[in-house]
């Protein structure tokens, strides 16, 4: 069963996190791949209740290991540095799909 990994965050840094995005999207998609993974959604939600980050990406995995392989990879580790430097308020979940 596939999942989704959802991340919001705030960008507190602008300039920095141009280094993340889209600065690096040519490098970091392969190692979403890597991990059988796929980007479906990202940008800005519009809230309708509650609180969120105001960036919020989607990615697909085959399975939830999948997508703590990818969190943790090495390749990505740079990259990650970077989008942790750059944003406060970082929420990273699992959703299970009913596929």
């Amino acid at each position: 069963m596939s999942v989704y990994l959802m991340i919001s965050y705030d960008v507190s840094d602008p300039e920095r996190y141009a280094d993340y995005n889209p600065g690096s999207l040519g490098d970091i998609m392969p190692t979403v791949a890597k991990h059988g993974g796929k980007v479906v959604m990202g940008g800005p939600p519009e809230v309708l209740t509650g609180s969120m980050g105001h960036a919020v990406v989607g990615i697909m995995f085959p399975d939830a290991d999948s997508a703590k392989a990818w969190l943790d990879d090495d390749d990505y580790a740079p990259f990650k540095a970077i989008r942790f430097e750059s944003t406060t308020n970082i929420a990273e979940y699992i959703v299970a799909s009913r596929d």
